[in-house]
């Protein structure tokens, strides 16, 4: 009988820790050789809904502790766009559409976004914008696609209500389900593979180990 082990990862593409726990997120992925759907959601709808602001005294650290893992994992990290934070709804229901037709090509899609707003430090928030970082992973006439049909914006509208229903506050959001289970246990953030590990009863490695080795 085939593992019905699986997770499903929430995620924005105006969060930062996002980013990282997809980079952590795709390790586990193969090493666990477990079954990741990817979901797109508004995360600023799911802190409003969840009365979550982000104090100034707090922002610093987040952003240190970003620049910690980078050190550390070698993820690329060198800061956030001058105009942050944004509207990602374009990117987003773009990377819906591409998980709706090209799945296979959803991942390298959500990390070159990533890539332009944390390494280049440029936002993705217009067409324009979306099309050019997708250069090289789908032809740039999919973004105008994904534009152009209601149901990618109803699909992040549905994931967003998802998690605003399990009363979610951030992202990431993971959702893991157990072997033979339809109930998930919600984990939050970008740091709680070890919590995730435990409670799949799979294999954990720190992050230097993790990020070091080639085979992981």
């Amino acid at each position: 009988m085939a593992d019905t082990t699986r997770i499903e990862f929430y995620f924005d593409c105006a969060s930062a820790f996002s980013y990282i726990g997809f980079e952590f997120m795709e390790k586990y992925r193969a090493l666990w050789n477990i079954q990741v759907d990817y979901r797109p959601f508004v995360l600023e709808k799911v802190m409003a809904n969840a009365q979550n602001s982000f104090s100034p005294f707090k922002l610093p650290h987040l952003f240190q502790d970003l620049r910690r893992t980078s050190s550390i994992t070698g993820i690329p990290f060198k800061g956030i766009p001058a105009q942050y934070p944004y509207d990602p709804i374009i990117a987003l229901r773009t990377l819906q559409f591409i998980k709706t037709h090209h799945a296979e090509k959803l991942p390298e899609a959500m990390r070159k976004l990533w890539l332009m707003e944390y390494v280049e430090r440029r936002a993705p928030r217009s067409i324009s914008d979306v099309k050019q970082a997708l250069q090289g992973v789908v032809d740039e006439s999919l973004v105008d696609q994904a534009m152009a049909l209601a149901d990618t914006l109803e699909a992040v509208d549905a994931n967003t209500a998802r998690i605003t229903e399990l009363k979610g506050f951030g992202a990431p959001t993971i959702l893991a389900y157990r072997e033979g289970s339809d109930k998930p246990q919600l984990f939050f953030g970008s740091d709680r593979f070890e919590h995730l590990a435990i409670y799949l009863e799979r294999e954990f490695h720190p992050m230097r180990q993790l990020f070091a080795n080639a085979k992981l």
